[in-house]
């Protein structure tokens, strides 16, 4: 499928589109969010992260390859503030759980399209030099 742009008014629908199992923990999260401000896209974000975290660890395969490719389209086709989210939320979020062990993120990372390639190791690349205290100019 092919979007002009993918911006905060489309990316979830997309998403719930493409994983009608998030649907039930969407609606728990939008009947916790009790706030009277407009909720951050990267949280949304996030909750959708954890999503994938599990499906992850489940191993479903077409699930799993549904996650590659619907990265690379928030990639590719999302906005700014799309692109930021899934690079800051969505994959820092799945390299810190595997960075907690006992997570088989390589059936994820084995997939990964170009640019959502090309992220996964310039952060990767960051943690590690964060996590080893080596001062970067």
């Amino acid at each position: 499928m092919n979007y002009s742009q993918i911006d905060r008014t489309n990316c979830l629908e997309i998403i719930l589109q493409n994983f009608p199992a998030f649907r039930t923990q969407w609606d728990l999260y939008l009947e916790s969010w009790n706030s009277l401000i407009e909720r951050p896209i990267a949280l949304d974000i996030a909750e959708f992260a954890d999503f994938a975290i599990e499906t992850i660890c489940l191993g479903a395969d077409l699930e799993i390859d549904k996650l590659v490719s619907t990265t690379e389209l928030m990639l590719l086709q999302g906005d700014s503030i799309i692109q930021y989210a899934f690079q800051r939320m969505f994959l820092e979020q799945i390299a810190h759980r595997s960075n907690r062990g006992g997570f088989p993120v390589d059936l994820f990372t084995s997939k990964l399209q170009p640019l959502t390639y090309y992220y996964w190791q310039a952060m990767d690349r960051h943690l590690m030099i964060r996590q080893s205290g080596i001062a970067v100019e």
